[in-house]
Protein backbone atom coordinates (compact mmCIF):
# COMPACT_ATOMS: atom_id res chain seq x y z
CA UNK A 1 0.00 0.00 0.00
CA UNK A 2 1.40 3.39 -0.96
CA UNK A 3 2.43 5.71 1.82
CA UNK A 4 0.60 8.94 2.41
CA UNK A 5 3.76 11.03 1.77
CA UNK A 6 4.42 9.48 -1.67
CA UNK A 7 3.61 11.84 -4.59
CA UNK A 8 0.71 11.03 -6.93
CA UNK A 9 1.91 10.20 -10.44
CA UNK A 10 -0.21 10.72 -13.55
CA UNK A 11 0.15 9.58 -17.16
CA UNK A 12 1.14 6.31 -18.81
CA UNK A 13 3.19 5.01 -15.87
CA UNK A 14 4.93 1.63 -15.88
CA UNK A 15 3.75 -0.26 -12.77
CA UNK A 16 7.13 -1.85 -12.34
CA UNK A 17 9.76 0.80 -12.99
CA UNK A 18 7.45 3.78 -12.40
CA UNK A 19 8.54 5.56 -15.60
CA UNK A 20 6.19 7.70 -17.75
CA UNK A 21 6.10 6.51 -21.38
CA UNK A 22 3.82 9.21 -22.82
CA UNK A 23 1.50 6.96 -24.92
CA UNK A 24 -0.13 3.58 -24.60
CA UNK A 25 1.91 2.12 -27.52
CA UNK A 26 5.21 3.18 -25.94
CA UNK A 27 4.15 1.75 -22.62
CA UNK A 28 3.22 -1.60 -24.22
CA UNK A 29 6.47 -1.86 -26.17
CA UNK A 30 8.37 -0.97 -22.98
CA UNK A 31 6.69 -3.86 -21.20
CA UNK A 32 7.55 -6.30 -23.97
CA UNK A 33 11.17 -5.21 -24.22
CA UNK A 34 12.19 -4.46 -20.63
CA UNK A 35 10.00 -6.80 -18.61
CA UNK A 36 9.86 -9.99 -20.64
CA UNK A 37 10.10 -12.15 -17.56
CA UNK A 38 6.77 -11.00 -16.12
CA UNK A 39 4.53 -12.47 -18.84
CA UNK A 40 1.52 -12.80 -16.55
CA UNK A 41 1.66 -9.12 -15.73
CA UNK A 42 2.00 -8.26 -19.44
CA UNK A 43 -1.04 -10.38 -20.28
CA UNK A 44 -3.08 -8.72 -17.56
CA UNK A 45 -1.95 -5.32 -18.77
CA UNK A 46 -2.94 -6.17 -22.37
CA UNK A 47 -6.39 -7.29 -21.21
CA UNK A 48 -6.92 -4.00 -19.38
CA UNK A 49 -5.87 -1.99 -22.42
CA UNK A 50 -8.13 -4.06 -24.69
CA UNK A 51 -11.15 -3.59 -22.45
CA UNK A 52 -10.56 0.15 -22.24
CA UNK A 53 -10.20 0.36 -26.03
CA UNK A 54 -13.41 -1.59 -26.63
CA UNK A 55 -15.28 0.62 -24.21
CA UNK A 56 -14.05 3.79 -25.91
CA UNK A 57 -14.89 2.46 -29.39
CA UNK A 58 -18.32 1.30 -28.24
CA UNK A 59 -19.16 4.79 -26.98
CA UNK A 60 -18.09 6.28 -30.32
CA UNK A 61 -20.35 3.90 -32.24
CA UNK A 62 -23.29 4.77 -29.99
CA UNK A 63 -22.80 8.52 -30.50
CA UNK A 64 -22.52 8.13 -34.29
CA UNK A 65 -25.63 5.96 -34.41
CA UNK A 66 -27.61 8.60 -32.55
CA UNK A 67 -26.70 11.27 -35.10
CA UNK A 68 -27.64 9.16 -38.09
CA UNK A 69 -31.28 8.65 -38.99
CA UNK A 70 -32.47 5.05 -39.14
CA UNK A 71 -32.86 3.52 -42.59
CA UNK A 72 -35.54 0.94 -43.19
CA UNK A 73 -34.91 -1.42 -46.05
CA UNK A 74 -37.93 -3.62 -45.56
CA UNK A 75 -40.66 -2.17 -47.80
CA UNK A 76 -43.45 -4.49 -46.71
CA UNK A 77 -46.92 -2.98 -47.03
CA UNK A 78 -49.46 -4.22 -44.55
CA UNK A 79 -53.01 -4.56 -45.86
CA UNK A 80 -55.67 -4.47 -43.20
CA UNK A 81 -59.22 -5.62 -43.67
CA UNK A 82 -61.89 -2.95 -43.16
CA UNK A 83 -63.21 -3.04 -39.65
CA UNK A 84 -66.68 -2.16 -38.50
CA UNK A 85 -67.12 0.60 -35.95
CA UNK A 86 -67.84 -0.83 -32.57
CA UNK A 87 -69.71 0.58 -29.63
CA UNK A 88 -69.21 4.32 -29.15
CA UNK A 89 -70.02 6.44 -26.14
CA UNK A 90 -70.59 10.18 -26.33
CA UNK A 91 -69.25 12.20 -23.40
CA UNK A 92 -70.66 15.48 -24.65
CA UNK A 93 -73.37 15.61 -22.00
CA UNK A 94 -70.85 15.07 -19.20
CA UNK A 95 -68.51 17.69 -20.64
CA UNK A 96 -71.36 20.21 -20.93
CA UNK A 97 -72.45 19.56 -17.37
CA UNK A 98 -68.93 19.95 -15.92
CA UNK A 99 -68.33 23.06 -17.99
CA UNK A 100 -71.62 24.65 -16.89
CA UNK A 101 -70.84 23.88 -13.24
CA UNK A 102 -67.44 25.55 -13.49
CA UNK A 103 -68.87 28.57 -15.26
CA UNK A 104 -71.65 28.91 -12.73
CA UNK A 105 -69.11 28.66 -9.93
CA UNK A 106 -67.60 31.92 -11.14
CA UNK A 107 -70.48 33.59 -12.95
CA UNK A 108 -73.08 33.46 -10.19
CA UNK A 109 -70.93 35.01 -7.41
CA UNK A 110 -69.60 37.64 -9.82
CA UNK A 111 -73.10 38.64 -10.89
CA UNK A 112 -74.16 38.87 -7.26
CA UNK A 113 -71.23 41.17 -6.52
CA UNK A 114 -72.10 43.40 -9.48
CA UNK A 115 -75.72 43.69 -8.33
CA UNK A 116 -74.69 44.53 -4.76
CA UNK A 117 -72.13 47.04 -5.96
CA UNK A 118 -74.74 48.78 -8.09
CA UNK A 119 -77.12 48.97 -5.13
CA UNK A 120 -74.39 50.33 -2.84
CA UNK A 121 -73.45 53.10 -5.23
CA UNK A 122 -77.04 53.89 -6.17
CA UNK A 123 -78.04 56.04 -3.21
CA UNK A 124 -74.95 56.14 -1.04
CA UNK A 125 -75.22 58.90 1.63
CA UNK A 126 -72.30 61.17 2.44
CA UNK A 127 -72.72 60.96 6.24
CA UNK A 128 -70.47 58.15 7.65
CA UNK A 129 -73.13 56.87 10.10
CA UNK A 130 -75.85 56.81 7.47
CA UNK A 131 -73.46 55.28 4.99
CA UNK A 132 -72.65 52.42 7.39
CA UNK A 133 -76.36 51.74 7.94
CA UNK A 134 -76.90 51.84 4.17
CA UNK A 135 -74.12 49.30 3.60
CA UNK A 136 -75.47 46.95 6.29
CA UNK A 137 -78.94 47.24 4.81
CA UNK A 138 -77.73 46.20 1.33
CA UNK A 139 -75.27 43.47 2.46
CA UNK A 140 -75.85 41.80 5.88
CA UNK A 141 -72.64 41.65 7.92
CA UNK A 142 -71.47 38.49 9.64
CA UNK A 143 -71.52 38.60 13.47
CA UNK A 144 -68.00 39.33 14.64
CA UNK A 145 -68.32 37.34 17.89
CA UNK A 146 -68.57 34.12 15.86
CA UNK A 147 -65.23 34.75 14.10
CA UNK A 148 -62.32 34.84 16.61
CA UNK A 149 -59.60 34.73 13.94
CA UNK A 150 -59.08 36.27 10.49
CA UNK A 151 -60.07 33.71 7.79
CA UNK A 152 -57.16 34.77 5.55
CA UNK A 153 -54.13 35.12 7.84
CA UNK A 154 -55.51 33.18 10.87
CA UNK A 155 -54.51 36.00 13.20
CA UNK A 156 -56.54 36.43 16.38
CA UNK A 157 -58.49 39.63 16.85
CA UNK A 158 -57.66 41.96 19.79
CA UNK A 159 -57.34 45.65 20.48
CA UNK A 160 -54.46 46.08 18.04
CA UNK A 161 -56.06 43.90 15.33
CA UNK A 162 -59.65 44.93 14.90
CA UNK A 163 -62.39 43.30 12.89
CA UNK A 164 -63.53 44.73 9.53
CA UNK A 165 -66.30 43.69 7.13
CA UNK A 166 -66.32 43.37 3.34
CA UNK A 167 -68.86 45.73 1.80
CA UNK A 168 -69.87 43.23 -0.93
CA UNK A 169 -70.04 39.85 0.83
CA UNK A 170 -70.16 40.86 4.55
CA UNK A 171 -67.29 38.56 5.60
CA UNK A 172 -64.93 39.38 8.48
CA UNK A 173 -61.23 40.18 7.98
CA UNK A 174 -58.41 42.09 9.60
CA UNK A 175 -56.92 45.37 8.47
CA UNK A 176 -53.89 43.75 6.84
CA UNK A 177 -56.10 41.52 4.70
CA UNK A 178 -58.39 44.36 3.62
CA UNK A 179 -58.35 45.77 0.08
CA UNK A 180 -59.74 49.14 -0.94
CA UNK A 181 -61.45 50.04 -4.19
CA UNK A 182 -62.02 53.64 -5.22
CA UNK A 183 -65.56 54.75 -6.01
CA UNK A 184 -64.42 55.88 -9.46
CA UNK A 185 -63.07 52.39 -10.18
CA UNK A 186 -66.35 50.83 -9.07
CA UNK A 187 -68.30 53.20 -11.32
CA UNK A 188 -66.00 52.28 -14.21
CA UNK A 189 -66.72 48.59 -13.58
CA UNK A 190 -70.45 49.33 -13.76
CA UNK A 191 -70.00 51.43 -16.96
CA UNK A 192 -71.41 54.49 -15.25
CA UNK A 193 -70.14 58.07 -15.48
CA UNK A 194 -67.89 59.30 -12.70
CA UNK A 195 -69.63 61.88 -10.56
CA UNK A 196 -67.82 65.09 -9.69
CA UNK A 197 -68.85 67.19 -6.69
CA UNK A 198 -68.73 70.97 -6.69
CA UNK A 199 -66.91 72.37 -3.63
CA UNK A 200 -67.60 75.64 -1.80
CA UNK A 201 -65.03 77.57 -3.84
CA UNK A 202 -66.71 76.45 -7.09
CA UNK A 203 -64.11 73.85 -8.19
CA UNK A 204 -65.02 70.33 -9.22
CA UNK A 205 -63.67 67.47 -7.12
CA UNK A 206 -63.96 63.83 -8.14
CA UNK A 207 -64.67 61.07 -5.65
CA UNK A 208 -61.24 59.42 -5.99
CA UNK A 209 -60.65 59.61 -2.25
CA UNK A 210 -63.82 57.69 -1.36
CA UNK A 211 -63.16 53.97 -1.17
CA UNK A 212 -64.89 50.68 -0.45
CA UNK A 213 -63.36 48.04 1.85
CA UNK A 214 -63.36 44.62 0.16
CA UNK A 215 -61.97 41.18 0.89
CA UNK A 216 -59.43 39.40 -1.32
CA UNK A 217 -62.03 37.02 -2.80
CA UNK A 218 -64.36 39.79 -4.03
CA UNK A 219 -61.45 41.79 -5.43
CA UNK A 220 -60.19 38.72 -7.34
CA UNK A 221 -63.60 38.02 -8.90
CA UNK A 222 -63.98 41.64 -10.02
CA UNK A 223 -60.45 41.72 -11.45
CA UNK A 224 -61.02 38.53 -13.44
CA UNK A 225 -64.22 39.99 -14.86
CA UNK A 226 -62.48 43.22 -15.87
CA UNK A 227 -59.60 41.33 -17.51
CA UNK A 228 -62.04 39.32 -19.61
CA UNK A 229 -63.90 42.45 -20.64
CA UNK A 230 -60.69 44.20 -21.59
CA UNK A 231 -59.52 41.20 -23.60
CA UNK A 232 -62.80 41.20 -25.51
CA UNK A 233 -62.61 44.93 -26.19
CA UNK A 234 -58.92 45.14 -27.00
CA UNK A 235 -58.10 42.62 -29.70
CA UNK A 236 -54.55 41.31 -29.95
CA UNK A 237 -52.30 42.96 -32.47
CA UNK A 238 -52.16 39.79 -34.56
CA UNK A 239 -55.98 39.79 -34.83
CA UNK A 240 -55.99 43.41 -35.96
CA UNK A 241 -53.32 42.68 -38.57
CA UNK A 242 -55.22 39.65 -39.84
CA UNK A 243 -58.47 41.60 -40.19
CA UNK A 244 -56.69 44.21 -42.29
CA UNK A 245 -55.06 41.43 -44.31
CA UNK A 246 -58.44 39.80 -45.01
CA UNK A 247 -59.83 43.18 -46.10
CA UNK A 248 -56.92 43.69 -48.51
CA UNK A 249 -57.43 40.23 -50.00
CA UNK A 250 -61.16 40.81 -50.52
CA UNK A 251 -60.46 44.08 -52.34
CA UNK A 252 -57.75 42.44 -54.45
CA UNK A 253 -60.01 39.57 -55.52
CA UNK A 254 -62.77 41.97 -56.56
CA UNK A 255 -60.44 44.19 -58.60
CA UNK A 256 -58.72 41.11 -60.05
CA UNK A 257 -61.97 39.87 -61.61
CA UNK A 258 -62.62 43.26 -63.20
CA UNK A 259 -59.05 43.49 -64.48
CA UNK A 260 -59.24 40.04 -66.12
CA UNK A 261 -62.36 41.12 -68.03
CA UNK A 262 -60.68 44.34 -69.13
CA UNK A 263 -57.51 42.58 -70.25
CA UNK A 264 -59.43 39.97 -72.26
CA UNK A 265 -61.57 42.65 -73.90
CA UNK A 266 -58.60 44.85 -74.83
CA UNK A 267 -56.52 41.95 -76.13
CA UNK A 268 -59.52 40.95 -78.29
CA UNK A 269 -59.72 44.44 -79.80
CA UNK A 270 -63.07 45.39 -78.25
CA UNK A 271 -63.97 48.92 -77.22
CA UNK A 272 -66.06 48.05 -74.17
CA UNK A 273 -63.30 49.15 -71.76
CA UNK A 274 -60.68 51.85 -72.14
CA UNK A 275 -56.95 51.36 -71.74
CA UNK A 276 -56.79 53.92 -68.92
CA UNK A 277 -59.32 52.00 -66.81
CA UNK A 278 -57.28 48.81 -67.14
CA UNK A 279 -54.07 50.62 -66.16
CA UNK A 280 -55.72 52.11 -63.05
CA UNK A 281 -57.03 48.68 -62.02
CA UNK A 282 -53.57 47.15 -62.46
CA UNK A 283 -51.96 49.86 -60.30
CA UNK A 284 -54.53 49.22 -57.56
CA UNK A 285 -53.81 45.50 -57.69
CA UNK A 286 -50.08 46.06 -57.37
CA UNK A 287 -50.54 48.37 -54.38
CA UNK A 288 -52.81 45.88 -52.65
CA UNK A 289 -50.27 43.12 -53.32
CA UNK A 290 -47.53 45.22 -51.70
CA UNK A 291 -49.75 45.84 -48.66
CA UNK A 292 -50.53 42.13 -48.34
CA UNK A 293 -46.84 41.22 -48.60
CA UNK A 294 -45.69 43.79 -46.03
CA UNK A 295 -48.50 42.99 -43.58
CA UNK A 296 -47.93 39.23 -43.79
CA UNK A 297 -44.19 39.73 -43.19
CA UNK A 298 -45.03 41.81 -40.09
CA UNK A 299 -47.24 39.01 -38.81
CA UNK A 300 -44.44 36.47 -39.39
CA UNK A 301 -41.91 38.40 -37.27
CA UNK A 302 -44.41 39.68 -34.70
CA UNK A 303 -43.01 39.41 -31.19
CA UNK A 304 -39.73 37.72 -32.18
CA UNK A 305 -37.59 40.61 -30.90
CA UNK A 306 -39.28 40.72 -27.47
CA UNK A 307 -38.20 39.04 -24.25
CA UNK A 308 -40.96 36.43 -24.61
CA UNK A 309 -40.94 35.39 -28.30
CA UNK A 310 -43.86 33.36 -29.69
CA UNK A 311 -43.54 29.61 -29.51
CA UNK A 312 -45.55 26.53 -30.33
CA UNK A 313 -48.90 27.04 -31.99
CA UNK A 314 -48.62 30.84 -32.04
CA UNK A 315 -45.38 30.75 -34.02
CA UNK A 316 -46.80 28.08 -36.32
CA UNK A 317 -49.90 30.20 -36.94
CA UNK A 318 -47.79 33.23 -37.86
CA UNK A 319 -45.68 31.20 -40.30
CA UNK A 320 -48.77 29.65 -41.89
CA UNK A 321 -50.30 33.09 -42.46
CA UNK A 322 -47.10 34.22 -44.15
CA UNK A 323 -46.86 31.12 -46.36
CA UNK A 324 -50.55 31.39 -47.36
CA UNK A 325 -50.11 35.03 -48.39
CA UNK A 326 -46.95 34.21 -50.33
CA UNK A 327 -48.74 31.45 -52.23
CA UNK A 328 -51.69 33.76 -52.94
CA UNK A 329 -49.41 36.47 -54.34
CA UNK A 330 -47.55 33.92 -56.47
CA UNK A 331 -50.78 32.54 -57.97
CA UNK A 332 -52.77 35.75 -58.36
CA UNK A 333 -50.60 38.85 -58.52
CA UNK A 334 -47.66 37.43 -60.48
CA UNK A 335 -49.85 35.72 -63.11
CA UNK A 336 -51.78 38.80 -64.22
CA UNK A 337 -52.24 39.04 -68.02
CA UNK A 338 -50.52 41.92 -69.74
CA UNK A 339 -52.50 44.69 -71.42
CA UNK A 340 -51.42 46.22 -74.75
CA UNK A 341 -50.12 49.74 -75.08
CA UNK A 342 -51.76 52.32 -77.31
CA UNK A 343 -49.97 51.28 -80.52
CA UNK A 344 -50.64 47.58 -79.97
CA UNK A 345 -54.27 48.34 -79.13
CA UNK A 346 -54.71 50.23 -82.41
CA UNK A 347 -53.23 47.32 -84.39
CA UNK A 348 -55.46 44.80 -82.59
CA UNK A 349 -58.59 46.91 -83.19
CA UNK A 350 -57.63 47.37 -86.85
CA UNK A 351 -57.30 43.59 -87.32
CA UNK A 352 -60.65 43.10 -85.61
CA UNK A 353 -62.34 45.59 -87.94
CA UNK A 354 -60.84 43.81 -90.93
CA UNK A 355 -62.19 40.48 -89.69
CA UNK A 356 -65.66 41.97 -89.17
CA UNK A 357 -65.60 43.52 -92.66
CA UNK A 358 -64.57 40.19 -94.18
CA UNK A 359 -67.34 38.44 -92.30
CA UNK A 360 -69.92 40.95 -93.58
CA UNK A 361 -68.65 40.56 -97.16
CA UNK A 362 -68.90 36.79 -96.84
CA UNK A 363 -72.44 37.15 -95.57
CA UNK A 364 -73.33 39.35 -98.54
CA UNK A 365 -71.95 36.79 -100.98
CA UNK A 366 -74.06 34.09 -99.36
CA UNK A 367 -77.12 36.32 -99.62
CA UNK A 368 -76.56 36.98 -103.32
CA UNK A 369 -76.08 33.26 -103.95
CA UNK A 370 -79.40 32.55 -102.22
CA UNK A 371 -81.13 35.26 -104.26
CA UNK A 372 -79.84 33.84 -107.53
CA UNK A 373 -80.91 30.36 -106.51
CA UNK A 374 -84.41 31.53 -105.53
CA UNK A 375 -84.84 33.51 -108.79
CA UNK A 376 -83.91 30.44 -110.85
CA UNK A 377 -86.40 28.35 -108.89
CA UNK A 378 -89.14 30.94 -109.53
CA UNK A 379 -88.47 30.87 -113.28
CA UNK A 380 -88.77 27.11 -113.30
CA UNK A 381 -92.03 27.09 -111.33
CA UNK A 382 -93.76 29.98 -113.21
CA UNK A 383 -95.18 27.77 -116.12
CA UNK A 384 -96.64 25.35 -113.60
CA UNK A 385 -98.34 28.23 -111.75
CA UNK A 386 -99.88 29.61 -114.97
CA UNK A 387 -101.16 26.16 -115.89
CA UNK A 388 -102.76 25.82 -112.44
CA UNK A 389 -104.40 29.23 -112.83
CA UNK A 390 -105.87 28.19 -116.17
CA UNK A 391 -107.15 24.98 -114.64
CA UNK A 392 -108.78 26.88 -111.81
CA UNK A 393 -110.42 29.35 -114.20
CA UNK A 394 -111.72 26.53 -116.43
CA UNK A 395 -113.59 25.14 -113.49
CA UNK A 396 -115.75 28.25 -113.40
CA UNK A 397 -115.31 28.78 -109.70
CA UNK A 398 -113.91 32.38 -109.63
CA UNK A 399 -110.16 32.29 -109.00
CA UNK A 400 -108.96 34.25 -105.94
CA UNK A 401 -105.18 34.88 -105.40
CA UNK A 402 -103.54 33.74 -102.14
CA UNK A 403 -102.78 36.61 -99.74
CA UNK A 404 -100.73 34.76 -97.18
CA UNK A 405 -98.04 37.17 -96.06
CA UNK A 406 -95.90 34.59 -94.28
CA UNK A 407 -95.63 32.43 -97.38
CA UNK A 408 -94.46 35.39 -99.46
CA UNK A 409 -91.98 36.39 -96.77
CA UNK A 410 -90.54 32.92 -96.67
CA UNK A 411 -90.19 32.94 -100.45
CA UNK A 412 -88.27 36.24 -100.43
CA UNK A 413 -84.62 35.73 -99.29
CA UNK A 414 -84.16 39.44 -98.51
CA UNK A 415 -86.80 39.39 -95.80
CA UNK A 416 -85.38 36.17 -94.41
CA UNK A 417 -81.88 37.70 -94.35
CA UNK A 418 -83.16 40.87 -92.60
CA UNK A 419 -84.84 38.78 -89.91
CA UNK A 420 -81.61 36.86 -89.32
CA UNK A 421 -79.62 40.11 -89.00
CA UNK A 422 -82.19 41.48 -86.54
CA UNK A 423 -81.62 38.39 -84.38
CA UNK A 424 -77.85 38.93 -84.60
CA UNK A 425 -78.27 42.57 -83.54
CA UNK A 426 -80.35 41.58 -80.52
CA UNK A 427 -77.77 39.00 -79.40
CA UNK A 428 -74.89 41.47 -79.89
CA UNK A 429 -76.67 44.10 -77.78
CA UNK A 430 -77.17 41.59 -74.97
CA UNK A 431 -73.43 40.71 -75.12
CA UNK A 432 -72.42 44.44 -75.19
CA UNK A 433 -70.68 44.04 -78.57
CA UNK A 434 -70.93 47.63 -79.81
CA UNK A 435 -68.72 47.12 -82.87
CA UNK A 436 -70.77 44.16 -84.11
CA UNK A 437 -74.02 46.05 -83.51
CA UNK A 438 -72.86 48.99 -85.62
CA UNK A 439 -71.71 46.79 -88.53
CA UNK A 440 -74.86 44.68 -88.46
CA UNK A 441 -77.09 47.77 -88.46
CA UNK A 442 -75.24 49.08 -91.53
CA UNK A 443 -75.80 45.73 -93.22
CA UNK A 444 -79.52 45.86 -92.34
CA UNK A 445 -79.86 49.32 -93.87
CA UNK A 446 -78.26 48.10 -97.09
CA UNK A 447 -80.70 45.19 -97.22
CA UNK A 448 -83.62 47.56 -96.68
CA UNK A 449 -82.44 49.77 -99.55
CA UNK A 450 -82.04 46.76 -101.80
CA UNK A 451 -85.51 45.54 -100.86
CA UNK A 452 -86.87 49.02 -101.65
CA UNK A 453 -85.27 48.96 -105.11
CA UNK A 454 -86.74 45.54 -105.74
CA UNK A 455 -90.22 46.71 -104.77
CA UNK A 456 -89.93 49.78 -107.05
CA UNK A 457 -88.80 47.65 -109.99
CA UNK A 458 -91.69 45.25 -109.45
CA UNK A 459 -94.20 48.12 -109.41
CA UNK A 460 -92.76 49.58 -112.63
CA UNK A 461 -92.88 46.21 -114.32
CA UNK A 462 -96.48 45.69 -113.22
CA UNK A 463 -97.53 49.10 -114.52
CA UNK A 464 -95.89 48.49 -117.91
CA UNK A 465 -97.10 44.96 -118.45
CA UNK A 466 -100.58 45.56 -117.07
CA UNK A 467 -100.86 41.99 -115.89
CA UNK A 468 -103.37 41.64 -113.11
CA UNK A 469 -101.72 38.56 -111.64
CA UNK A 470 -98.49 40.34 -110.76
CA UNK A 471 -100.35 43.42 -109.50
CA UNK A 472 -102.51 41.22 -107.32
CA UNK A 473 -99.47 39.44 -105.87
CA UNK A 474 -97.81 42.76 -105.04
CA UNK A 475 -100.95 44.13 -103.46
CA UNK A 476 -101.39 40.96 -101.44
CA UNK A 477 -97.76 41.11 -100.24
CA UNK A 478 -97.80 44.79 -99.25
CA UNK A 479 -101.43 44.97 -98.20
CA UNK A 480 -102.13 47.78 -100.68
CA UNK A 481 -99.00 49.79 -99.65
CA UNK A 482 -96.45 51.44 -101.88
CA UNK A 483 -92.80 50.52 -101.92
CA UNK A 484 -91.81 53.38 -99.60
CA UNK A 485 -94.54 52.42 -97.10
CA UNK A 486 -93.46 48.78 -97.13
CA UNK A 487 -89.80 49.61 -96.56
CA UNK A 488 -90.73 51.96 -93.71
CA UNK A 489 -92.72 49.18 -92.08
CA UNK A 490 -89.67 46.92 -92.32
Amino acid sequence: MASADAPVMEGFICPICKSDRGTAENLLSHFQDEHEDEQDLIKTFKDLLGKAKKKILKQETYSSSFNESPKYTNDVEFVYDPQEIGVTNSHMALFTKVREDRLQRLAVPTNQLIIRLEKLLGKMPTDPQKRKAHEQNIVPWIDGSAVPRCPNCAGSFHLARRQHHCRLCGSVMCSDCSHFMAISTALRILDKPIKEEVTADGTQQSNEQEQLRLCIHCVTLLQVREEKRMSQRNKPIISQFYERLADYRAQAEKINQEYLKMAFSLNSGETTYSLKEAQIAKVKLLRLSENIDSLSSKIAVLGTDSDNPPQGQVLRLQNMVRSACTMYLREQALNLPNIPNEEELERIQHRRREKITAKIHEEKMRRHARMNQSSSQKQNTSPNKSQNMIDQLSLGQGWVPETNKKANELEDPLIEQMNIIRIYIKEAKLANKTDEVASLEENLQELKKEFYRKQVSQEEFASRSGESSEGASLSSYDGGKTASESISSL
